[in-house]
């Protein structure tokens, strides 16, 4: 366990709620402290996996703003995580990361499954493209498997232990998630440290790296006792993400065909299965494994059971789109399932060039 740095004014808002009136007498500092590495027992138990748990001044920037300036977001990231929590929880520790690296889904998205930022990064873990697919999650007009959160959480996973074994800290593991390890390997070369804190000093680090981790290390403390800093959540959790299985499929059939042959409410597989795009199986796929309720993947398998295809997926397409930072043609036309030739000649381009925001039409209006 690593040394606690605990101001004052840390002591102040962890004592109770940050935005009351009243005056509390203050706990011992030691009792905190004691609080801390208990909470931090119930991570992955071998020491090299423990995230250290330090408050100094950087972190209680964050603590001050998230449980003051932008409380109202940040309780409601805390709400919409609790449906998600046991199931993260869970996929980290199966990969051996701590189950505390929750909270770094909680600054990267809020949890939300339809979350982009202005890098086309996505869904709960914000993969950008390249890195989802290197972790194995596929990408088309009709799929994200990015937004899927139990893909993109063991994929995450997986990321975060490599990332981990490559750095040795889980600092620097987070400031690669952030960065890339291209830039946290420059930042080690120039800083000369391993340490992620001498790194922020030396300022060798992108600027929001340099608060990625003080962010992540603050919405970690509030939530491991967001009633200490004012945030009343319901004491029981009335829905959470339901035990799942995989049903494999046939390409080309919308997710309302599957619940009707089981029997459930239309919509009620969209939830389950985000990354979806437009609510079928991807039709360039002869089957394909969706996210069912647990118990019910053999319903599929009866012969009596037979799945009406959708006939023309296609029209289910966006006649045209946005370009993305990161964006190539070669890449728009290959992702809508059109020639490069054919998408240069509905849009009347003469060469390869785009540019972030352009609309170009990915395919003919009548169709």
């Amino acid at each position: 366990m690593s040394v606690l740095f605990i101001p004052i004014a840390a002591l102040a808002l962890i004592s109770g709620c940050a935005t009351s009136s009243a005056i509390r007498p203050l706990p011992k500092p030691e009792v905190i402290a004691s609080d801390i590495r208990d909470a931090d027992a119930q991570v992955e138990p071998e020491p090299h996996s423990e995230v250290p748990m330090e408050i100094n001044e950087d972190v209680q920037k964050w603590i001050d703003y998230f449980a003051i300036k932008d409380r109202v977001r940040f309780e409601s990231f805390l709400l919409r995580g609790e449906y998600y929590r046991e199931t993260i929880e869970a996929i980290l520790t199966e990969h051996q990361v701590p189950r505390d690296m929750y909270y770094l889904a909680m600054i990267e998205s809020g949890f939300m499954t339809q979350a982009t930022s202005h890098a086309s990064a996505v869904g709960v873990w914000q993969f950008i493209r390249a890195t989802g697919r290197r972790y194995g999650m596929r990408q088309s007009a009709y799929l994200d498997e990015r937004r899927d959160v139990i893909q993109a959480t063991h994929a995450a996973a997986r990321y975060l232990r490599d990332l981990h074994q490559e750095f040795g800290s889980w600092y620097l593991a987070m400031a690669a998630y952030n960065a890339g390890e291209g830039r946290i390997r420059r930042a080690i070369r120039i800083g000369r440290s391993r340490d992620f804190w001498v790194l922020v000093q030396k300022r060798v680090l992108p600027r929001e790296t340099k608060n990625y981790v003080p962010k992540f290390l603050a919405a970690w403390i509030i939530g491991r006792k967001p009633a200490k800093f004012g945030f009343e959540l319901p004491e029981q959790i009335e829905s959470r993400y339901p035990n799942v299985e995989k049903a494999t499929v046939p390409g080309s059939v919308h997710l309302n065909e599957i619940a009707r042959v089981l029997g459930l409410e239309p919509n009620s597989l969209a939830p389950l299965n985000p990354h979806l795009i437009h609510g079928i199986t991807p039709p360039e796929k002869t089957t394909y494994d969706i996210w069912v309720p647990q118990g019910q993947a053999a319903q599929l398998l009866a012969p009596e059971m037979p799945l009406a295809r959708v006939t023309n997926p296609a029209a289910l397409l966006p006649v045209r789109y946005r370009v993305r930072t990161g964006d190539t043609l070669e890449a728009i036309a290959k992702r809508h399932r059109i020639s490069l030739a054919s998408l240069k000649r509905l849009n009347g381009l003469d060469s390869d060039r785009i540019y972030r925001g352009q609309s170009l039409k990915v395919r003919p209006s009548s169709s």
